[in-house]
């Protein structure tokens, strides 16, 4: 019998419906040590980037993941400064977050080790405001972008695309944080700006502004099959733990590590609240939360995952390469092998993602290339949802292409 996950709609429940899913029953499948009894009332720390790469942080609170593991969770939204800072002291233990920040955190001592993946892909926008009818007209203009555009590989690549000069000497850069970003478009405090979602889906379901570029994280190998992410894919955000917490309490890092692939299974397995798992999350509407998810898992391919290898890290650190960024500007790899764990997933009893994706039969499910309309309503009928959210959604062009 599956006992379902319960939060009532509206009120402090928000939008996550109800739906069949027993956390303990999906946790029993995993041969886990029993966690030691100086460690179970152990509270663990994690933090997230406020960005929707790490929905699972989100997923394992709200589907009651965490607690059918018998973990004690806290969970933080704060930004990858605050999260190295943190498993640096030991205040935090597990944090989803940037391989940038966590290589270069690990460089300078911190005792971050990569744990599991998260996204391979991490796709990323530029914003412009609704008054800008070519890319060209935001020479000059006020941007909230990185500040070395000259060198981010993103930036070359949408300049390049857009047909713009890549320099920052042709625009005024202000600092700004994402969830401002949307208001200080519609007011016309800057005529762009890039982000991750939800501010971006936000901007184009609000009317506040339009999405010109779409960025997918790392160098993809174009050479290899279309939606491979074993291999073609780079490396974007990841799954961080502090390598201290995990010698002294492994039974737990290793119930950590499941609740992490779990959170991603429901996320392919029950986009539809996942989505609002999401959106309330962020404090977002709905329907933005839909087309977040949406891109996270088909129009950007199957990304979000807890596997990795040494060719995503690769494609990763070649970017650099490609793009000949200044050193100074470049990730620091020298700790990159003590860094990188690419057996802690297998010896954590977890089932490859190509595995999972079969059994559940995601790809039979929601095929790469499905159109929002037909992806929505399969989500809803799965978990027996019927409501009309989301059904007026009209999803950009620009989501719609892969890379």
């Amino acid at each position: 019998m599956l006992f379902p996950f319960t939060a009532c709609k509206g009120g402090s429940g928000g939008n996550v419906e109800k739906v069949a899913y027993d956390a303990k029953a999906v946790a029993a499948k995993y041969n886990l040590p029993e966690i030691p009894e100086a460690d179970k009332n152990l509270k663990v720390q994690m933090g997230y980037n406020d960005c929707d790469h790490m929905v699972g942080a989100i997923i394992g609170e709200k589907a009651g993941i965490y607690k059918a593991l018998g973990l004690n969770v806290t969970v933080t939204k704060t930004n990858n400064t605050n999260i190295a800072q943190a498993m640096t002291t030991g205040k935090m233990h597990v944090g989803y977050m940037g391989i940038e920040g966590a290589l270069n955190a690990r460089s300078e001592g911190a005792p971050i080790i990569m744990a599991a993946a998260n996204h391979l892909g991490g796709s990323s926008y530029l914003v412009v405001a609704n008054d800008i009818k070519d890319p060209k007209d935001l020479v000059g203009k006020k941007l909230a972008i990185t500040a070395n555009p000259e060198n981010n590989p993103q930036w070359i690549k949408w300049a390049t695309k857009l047909g713009l000069p890549i320099e920052k000497d042709n625009y005024e850069i202000i600092k700004m944080s994402q969830k401002d970003c949307p208001m200080a478009l519609k007011s016309g405090k800057i005529s762009a700006f890039s982000c991750c979602d939800p501010f971006a889906s936000q901007c184009e379901y609000q009317g506040l502004g339009k999405v010109v570029a779409v960025g997918w994280g790392g160098l993809i190998d174009e050479t290899k099959k279309e939606h491979d992410h074993k291999h073609g894919w780079g490396m974007c955000c990841i799954y961080a733990m502090n390598e201290n917490f995990k010698k002294e309490h492994p039974e737990v890092a290793q119930r950590l590590l499941v609740a992490h692939a779990m959170s991603l299974k429901y996320l392919y397995d029950h986009p539809y609240n996942a989505a609002m798992m999401f959106a309330d999350g962020f404090g977002t509407a709905p329907e933005v939360g839909l087309m977040t998810i949406y891109m996270k898992t088909i129009a950007e391919g199957r990304t979000l995952t807890w596997e990795f290898n040494q060719e995503n890290i690769d494609n990763f650190v070649k970017q650099y390469d490609e793009y000949k960024i200044d050193k100074k500007f470049r990730p620091r790899t020298d700790k990159l092998n003590e860094f990188v764990n690419l057996n802690f997933v297998k010896e954590s009893g977890i089932e490859s993602f190509s595995d999972f994706t079969k059994e559940d039969k995601i790809d039979e499910k929601f095929p790469i290339g499905i159109s929002f309309k037909d992806w929505l309503k399969k989500a809803k009928e799965i978990d027996g949802i019927d409501n009309k959210v989301g059904n007026d959604i009209k999803i950009p062009e620009i989501y719609k292409k892969q890379k």
